[in-house]
């Protein structure tokens, strides 16, 4: 993996923390009457989406506009 997305990075960082604050103030009675694996597959799973989604569907980089590019000289 030479070059990260970094669109993909920072979605990720802000998904952890707003599924965190998520699950912990606003719906903390509803994710705590589910099994206890939901909580880190809720988590985990948006950071797996979001880097599949920017890095092998969509292919694009706001922040690198060469991303694209570089990737097909690959």
């Amino acid at each position: 993996m030479d070059r990260i997305n970094k669109t993909s990075l920072i979605l990720g960082i802000v998904w952890v923390v707003v599924s965190y604050v998520l699950v912990t103030q606003v719906f903390s009675d509803w994710f705590y009457a589910r099994p206890v694996w939901l909580i880190p597959l809720t988590i985990i799973g948006g950071v797996v989406i979001i880097r599949i989604l920017f890095d092998m569907i969509l292919k694009y980089d706001f922040f690198n506009k060469d991303y694209k590019k570089q990737e097909r000289q690959k």
